[in-house]
This record gives C-alpha cells, structure tokens and sequence, in this order.
C-alpha cells in the first residue's frame, strides 16, 4: 500500500455511525488516519469500527450526543487522549427536519439548533485545544441550504446558514491570532442518506422519495472523497468551501 500525504494523521469525525460521516471515516481509513469515531448510536458506530480495525487501521469509539455540552467535552478529551492528538476534525452530525419558521414546532427547531449550529461550535472549540501548534484542519459539512433556503426548510437553512457563517467567522479568528489552522466547509445539494428521509419526514417510502426528486443523488462515498481533497491540498491553499450538487439538480 502506497503511502498517503496523510498517514499517521489523527482525526475526529462526529455523525460517523451512518451516512457521509461512515463514508468519511472508511475514506480516512485508507488513507491510513486513525480515526476517533462520534456518534450516538453505539451498534452502529462499532460496526464502523470493526471495518476499520479489520483493514488494518486503527479506530476509538465514543458514544455522545452533542446537544450535552459536558458530555462532548468529556468524549473529545477522551478521543484526544486514545489518538495521542488530533490533526483533524470533521464535523459530519446534523439533522433535518422539515420545520417551517411560520408554523414549524418549537422542539424541531431546538433540536437543529443544538445539533447542527452549537455541536458543531462546541466540538470545534473543544478539539481546538489539542491541534499541534503548527495548526490542524476543521472541515465542517454544511449544506446547499446554506446558500439557498428550500420551500418547507426556513429554519434547517438557517442551521447551514450558521454553519457558513461560523467556518469564516472561526477562520478569521485564527487568522487573526496567527493561527494557521485551515477551516472550510462542504455543501452538498441531496445525498443518498438517512438525512433524506428526516427531511421530507411523511409517510412514503424512499423509493417515492426518489421519483419525487427525479434524478440521480449524490452518493455520501463522492462526498468523502471531496473531504480527501480538501485535506490534502498543499499547506499554502485554502479551498474554504465546496458547493457539490447532483448533476440533474436544477436549484
């Protein structure tokens, strides 16, 4: 196995028990990064984990929700310490949920919020603290809603917005403190994930979904890859944020 610019590296993914966040942690994998893997679904995170070992890599599990401040602050140390340190976060955990701003419910929203827009400040602030001095690599999955506002989901939008908005408001702060940590986002348009079906949140199946959207979706393995090619860009460059849509999608 040829080596990777990014052997020996130590990551923390967070969503890593499905979706982009699994596609993400098998992609670190191969690319020989020992991998601390949060989430909150215990099963799921140590099926992911198991795949790892067995290839060969190395993998820590830390069950949390990071909507508990104390408890994140706790699985974050607990990882750094596993990991020895940690060169890279990718904040991958969100939710959606189809709640309007003119009638959505109170709890949706607040669950979004402390998920998607304060477990993504938290975590960030947290693993911050255990980068190498000459910098580490924030990559924060954000969302084509966080360029344009889709019809039922004002305040998922809102979310991504924030996400936007704290990847540059964090890169310039370190930026200012000299501080040469790299901080950029993704934006994907629909992924083939469980994401989907939180988002239309009713009562069809997933293939309805799918006739519904009309085309091809993105795959959460072409999203990891695009993470690989922001982490491996040269130290000199910076690509802050990448907007990746499926290729029939018109919005």
């Amino acid at each position: 196995m040829s080596q990777s610019p990014l052997s020996g590296k130590k990551a923390l993914v967070t969503g890593a028990s499905s979706g982009i966040g699994r596609s993400i942690v098998r992609a670190l994998a191969k690319k020989q990064v020992s991998v601390a893997l949060m989430a909150r679904r215990k099963d799921r995170l140590e099926a992911v984990s198991e795949e790892v070992r067995k290839s060969g890599g190395e993998a820590h599990v830390f069950v949390v929700d990071l909507s508990d401040p104390v408890a994140t602050a706790s699985a974050v140390s607990e990882a750094a310490e596993a990991l020895g340190n940690i060169d890279i976060l990718v904040n991958a955990a969100g939710v959606a949920v189809q709640a309007s701003l003119s009638d959505g419910d109170y709890e949706d929203w607040n669950t979004m919020v402390n998920i998607n827009v304060l477990g993504l400040a938290n975590v960030s602030r947290l693993t911050l603290k255990h980068f190498p001095k000459t910098g580490g690599h924030i990559l924060n999955l954000s969302s084509m809603s966080g360029h344009r506002v889709p019809g039922k989901g004002g305040f998922y939008a809102a979310t991504k917005f924030a996400v936007r908005a704290m990847t540059e408001g964090l890169r310039q702060e370190l930026r200012a403190s000299g501080n040469l940590t790299r901080v950029s986002s993704i934006s994907p348009g629909f992924v083939d994930t469980e994401l989907l079906d939180l988002y239309f949140n009713d009562s069809d199946d997933r293939s309805s979904k799918y006739d519904r959207i009309g085309y091809p979706l993105l795959q959460p393995e072409e999203i990891a890859e695009l993470v690989i090619h922001q982490l491996t860009m040269p130290a000199t460059a910076e690509v802050t944020d990448i907007l990746v849509r499926p290729t029939a999608q018109t919005t």
